[in-house]
Order: structure tokens, then sequence, then C-alpha cells
């Protein structure tokens, strides 16, 4: 009977555990509740059939069952009135381990612009399941802001569900009550809300004055229209919504870029850029101006001459690096995990545990041209990385072989330099070397889109804006399956310790009541 409540217990509280965890009854949680009630019950049962057996000793039985019934009874009523005092008292605690229930930095910092001029609406039906997670959620928004948050059924206020356009429950309407006149947007409707989808909104109704950014068109650059994995409008609606103005430049045709550029964006040309075109970037980075750079390896448009004047170095060949992920179709050993910065703006919050992902890439070798320019490898391989020659090996399936002697080392995947005048501001470069992490494929896996956008804040001289993004509740991981990683960790992971916590427990009760 012992053992049988030892293993109800237990199994009890890591089912529970991974259901927390996992934020979902996985098979793991369902197969140790399932475990647990039975357990339980056998307990009960042979605790029932013990009793009645004494016959001589009813009394001591009743004590027994009735001090156990007693222990347990405390222990409810106890951890009840603990998560009501936690509840009243607002306290909260996420072990998570991606910190899914803390809101992330750049949702705080649109709340607090904000402020208690928000209004939260939200749209359910009675029975909607969903409606308690989602509460909880606009629950911390407007404890953050101030904002006034409610909940109304669909079909009692059809004229504001008609106005809003309201569709489905469970659908949140935020409303800016004190926007200026000048304001773009002064209502939100997001119909599946998540953090992220809600920081978007919150963005677009914070409406910073846009900064207008020029991408480059025309040489086969990266597709900001493309809606597929290889395109890159996720990008481009990343950039939107941090309050940019983006604008394409056809580099066929410039021979400046425009004054009121405050930046240009270059997404891995893929023939050679005009003369005229490099001219006007170099004329406007001489002129304080401001760019940001993707790369691929085996591919030359120009701008690695333009990069090496600024002390920018690409090299031609392909990274290697054993701390890669394992992609499908992809030689091993050529998809670099990041997880070493330098101190930068555009890597600040980035550390071991918030790692990033490179899909072939190549490597930045630094040389200031002048002593006061401020050069950086702001993502660095692993200390076992080295570069291999021939770019055709991404085109392969084996791992590259590092020929004799070849020497490993950090290498830089992505560069940024400042470059200082004493007659005017200083140009700004961040050069990636690598395009993929930014398509729409690999762009919300792991920390990209921080980085990414991080660094063309920093490049504006938006470094207020440079902050850590909510993560979707439904982030894709691959090609690194941290999520899958961690479930697996949360459920079969928890197995070993289970066994050994069982086992133990039941030794010392033997031991104990022998």
């Amino acid at each position: 009977m012992r053992e049988a409540l030892l293993i109800g217990f237990i199994a009890l509280a890591f089912g529970l555990g991974a259901q927390q965890l996992q934020n979902e009854v996985s098979a793991f949680a369902a197969v140790h509740l399932a475990v647990a009630a039975a357990a339980l019950s056998t307990a009960a049962v042979l605790a029932l059939l013990r009793a009645r057996r004494a016959k001589t000793s009813n009394a001591a039985a009743r004590a027994v069952i009735a001090r156990g019934l007693a222990t347990i009874l405390a222990t409810t009523l106890a951890a009840t009135g603990a998560t009501l005092l936690a509840q009243r008292a607002g306290l909260s605690t996420d072990l998570t381990f991606e910190r899914r229930y803390e809101l992330a930095d750049a949702t705080l910092g649109a709340l607090t612009f904000l402020g208690p001029g928000l209004q939260i609406t939200l749209y359910a039906d009675p029975g909607d399941p969903r409606i308690r997670r989602t509460r909880l959620l606009l629950d911390q928004l407007g404890a953050v802001s101030g904002a006034t948050v409610e909940t109304r059924e669909l079909h009692d206020d059809l004229a504001d569900v008609d106005r809003y356009g309201v569709g489905a429950s469970n659908s949140v309407v935020l409303v800016r009550t004190d926007a200026p006149a000048s304001q773009r947007y002064d209502w939100e409707l997001v119909e599946r809300p998540s953090e992220g989808s809600l920081f978007e909104a919150l963005s677009r109704l914070a409406d910073p004055a846009p900064v207008r950014i020029y991408a480059l068109v025309g040489t086969g650059e990266g597709d900001l229209a493309d809606t597929q994995d290889a395109g890159y409008s996720g990008l481009a609606e990343a950039i939107r919504t941090e309050g940019y103005e983006l604008v394409a430049l056809p580099s066929a045709f410039i021979r400046e870029i425009p004054p009121d550029s405050a930046a240009v964006l270059a997404i891995a040309p893929q023939r050679p850029l005009a003369a005229g075109a490099l001219a006007a970037l170099r004329d406007y980075l001489d002129q304080s101006g401001r760019l940001v750079a993707f790369l691929e390896p085996g591919v030359h448009n120009g701008l690695e001459a333009l990069l090496t004047s600024f002390g920018l170095t690409p090299s031609d060949a392909v990274v290697v690096d054993p701390a890669s992920a394992d992609i499908e179709g992809a030689p091993p050993t050529l998809s670099p995990i990041a997880f070493h910065y330098a101190d930068h703006p555009i890597t600040r919050g980035l550390d071991r545990n918030r790692v990033t992902f490179f899909q072939g890439a190549r490597a930045f070798a630094l040389r200031k041209p002048r002593p006061q320019d401020r050069l950086r490898g702001a993502v660095t391989t692993s200390a076992e990385g080295w570069l291999y020659e021939d770019p055709s090996v991404l085109h392969g399936s084996e791992a590259p072989v590092a020929p004799p002697g070849t020497r490993t080392n950090y290498h830089a995947l992505v560069a940024a330099g400042e470059y200082p005048r004493a007659d005017r501001l200083p140009a700004r470069i961040v050069a990636f070397g690598d395009s993929d992490l930014a398509s729409n494929r690999y762009l919300r896996a792991l920390y990209n889109l921080d980085l990414v956008m991080n660094a063309l804040h920093w490049v504006t001289a938006r470094e207020s804006a440079i902050t850590l993004r909510p993560k979707a509740a439904a982030t894709v991981q691959f090609p690194v399956p941290l999520q899958n990683s961690l479930t697996a960790f949360y459920g079969v992971g928890m197995l070993v310790p289970e066994l050994l916590l069982i086992a133990g427990g039941c030794v010392w009760l033997r031991r104990r009541f022998a």
C-alpha cells in the first residue's frame, strides 16, 4: 500500500509538472496522470481491505486512515490557500526554460510607451476554452501599461463587433484613446492573440515617425515580397512593424543614394552591382551613410571590395563548424549555431541560451582603415571553426574534411563597423556572412529576428529600439529542434530521475517499516 501511495504521488507530481512545462497534456503527462490515478486508487483499496481484515485492531486502522486523509486534506487546503494568496498578491514565477510566461522586453517597451491611454477588449463566446489563457495574457499587458482590460460577449455588443470587424471568438481589439490627430492607426484587431501578434499590433499603435530604408533591387537580391520559404516578406513585415518605411531602390539606375535614406539594405545580390551603384554606395558611406549587407558564399557582387575598403574583408571560403545544426539535404557542419557574442549593441540580450543560426556562411577578417575606427566581430563560430576553400561543398551531401595542418579558431559570422570622422557623424556598417538567416524559413527560428532587427536599429542610430522580441507560441525551431529537445526532456528525459526517486523511496519505506 505504501509503495502504491508513493508511486501515485510521484507520478502525479511528474504528470502535472510536465503538463505545466509543456503547456499541454502530452502523452507523457496523460500516462503519468493515469498511472497516478490507478496507483492512488489501488492504495485506497488496499487500505480499506487492510482495515477490514484487521478485526482486532479496527480502531488503530481507522486512526491510520484518518491520519492519512487528514494529511491529504491539510496539504490540499494549504496548496489552495497559497495559490489564492499568490494570486491576491500578484506573485508569479516562470519555471519554463524559454520563459514563455514572461513578457518580452519589446512588449514591455511598447506598453510603457502607450501607457494608460490603451484600451484592451476581448470578444469571445462564453464557452470558448481559449478565453482564460488569453485573458491572463491581457491582464499582464494591462498591469504593465495601466490599460483598461475587459471581456465582452460577441452577441451582446454587435455594434462594436461590426465596427472593428470581429469575425471570431477569442479576438482582441486594442484602441489607443489618446492617439494624436496625425496617428495613422488608432485601433488594431488581433484575431489570434499571442504575445507576438499583440506586440506587432502595439507597435503599429505606437506609430513612431517612419524612418526610410532603401532596399537594393534588380541584381538578384532577396525578394522582400516573396512569401515562400526562400523569400523575405517576413523581414519586410518586421521592418515595417518596427517603424520603418521600406522603399525599393533599383541599383542599375542609381547615381546617388537618396538623401532621406536612414540606411541601405542589400540582401545578397546574385549578380555584380553596376559601377555607378557601387560608387554611389561608397560616396554615401563616406558621408556618414549606413549599410546592412547580407552576403552568400561563392557569390561575388562587388560588395566584397566595398566592405574590404572599410576593413570588413569577406572570405571566399565556407565556414565549417562542428557546432552546427543537422539540416536535411545540407552537408553536415556547414550550418553554424552561434552562441559566442561580442559586447556590442546588436547582440544585447543574446547569450549561450539565446542562440542564432546560419545556413552556409562566409566569414570576415577585420582590419581598421584608420586608428579611430571601431570594428567588431559581433557573432562568431565556436573555437573549432575553420574555413573550407571550395564553396561548391554547399551543394554536396558530405561533410568537408579538414586538410592536414588546418587551424581552428573563432571566425566572425557578423561584423560591425563604425567610422567616426571629425567633421560629421560616423558611418555604420553591419555585414552578415549569410542571408538565409533572414529568409522566411529561418528568420523566426531561435533568435535570428532579434539579431537582424537589432543590427538595423543600431545602424540607423535607434539604439533605444534594441530589444528581445516575443516568440510566437508555435515558434518553429527548425532547423535546430530546441523546442523538440525541451519537450523530450520535459517528457521522456524525466523518466530516469523519476524512476530513481521511486526506487529510492521504495527502499526507504521497506527499511523504515521492516
